[in-house]
């Protein structure tokens, strides 16, 4: 499995929405946390998009899951593998 530092910047998001496609989010974030996809996340503090760590094996894999975000028509993704140091 390969390890990825995912960079979200979130932009375009129709503030009248926000709130509902963030809890929205949310539920999608829990579920993925369970299923030990997402590792950590850290959210900026502006909410204007957030850093996560994700295990998975290819980088495509880890784009398609980001597909069930709902805030994802407005996210632009960087991802960066990391090296494993242990």
């Amino acid at each position: 499995m390969n390890r990825y530092m995912v960079e979200v910047t979130l932009s375009g998001v129709d503030p009248n929405q926000f709130e509902t496609l963030a809890a929205k989010e949310q539920e999608v974030v829990a579920e993925l946390t369970k299923t030990g996809f997402i590792e950590q996340i850290y959210v900026r503090n502006d909410l204007s998009g957030a850093y996560l760590v994700v295990e998975e094996r290819d980088e495509s894999y880890v784009r398609q899951q980001f597909n069930r975000f709902p805030l994802f028509p407005y996210m632009t993704l960087k991802l960066v593998q990391l090296q494993n140091q242990s």
